[in-house]
């Protein structure tokens, strides 16, 4: 049975990638600004490599991916680690709700589209656990 104290983000690793900055920015300001009593970080590499404590995170907590693409990485370690995934976030939907484009940003050094989509990905990983925060206080 998971514990719905807190919501374990998962970001994908986007390697050489700017969508994998993107959800790691919007990861980190979800985990580490907006909701530090509400959250943890699962480090995906940690989890890929068997990591017990990220391990334990995808199978205590609800589980809230921020995919960046297609391949939808995150996604994939949760269940090949045993996990489930409870929400996810998709960059490209987000892109596209938004009318966003990347065109032109660089992983080393992201701009200010990156700026406004990882913005955007917050915003609406936000949404999710705001309403999972207000669930869990209406069963207490």
């Amino acid at each position: 049975m998971k514990n719905y104290e807190k919501i374990a983000v998962t970001p994908c690793a986007g390697i050489g990638q700017i969508f994998g900055v993107i959800t790691r920015e919007a990861a980190y300001k979800l985990v580490e600004e907006l909701y530090p009593d509400n959250t943890v970080l699962v480090c995906l590499p940690a989890l890929a490599t068997g990591v017990q404590e990220d391990i334990e995170f995808i199978n205590d907590y609800p589980v809230l991916v921020l995919n960046g693409c297609k391949d939808r990485c995150a996604t994939k370690a949760v269940v090949d680690k045993g996990g489930k995934v409870d929400f996810e976030v998709y960059l490209p939907d987000v892109l596209r709700e938004e009318k966003l484009s990347l065109a032109g940003e660089k992983r080393s050094r992201p701009g200010e589209r990156s700026r406004k989509a990882i913005d955007a990905l917050a915003d609406k990983a936000e949404k999710i656990i705001e309403e999972n925060i207000k669930v869990r206080e209406k069963a207490v």
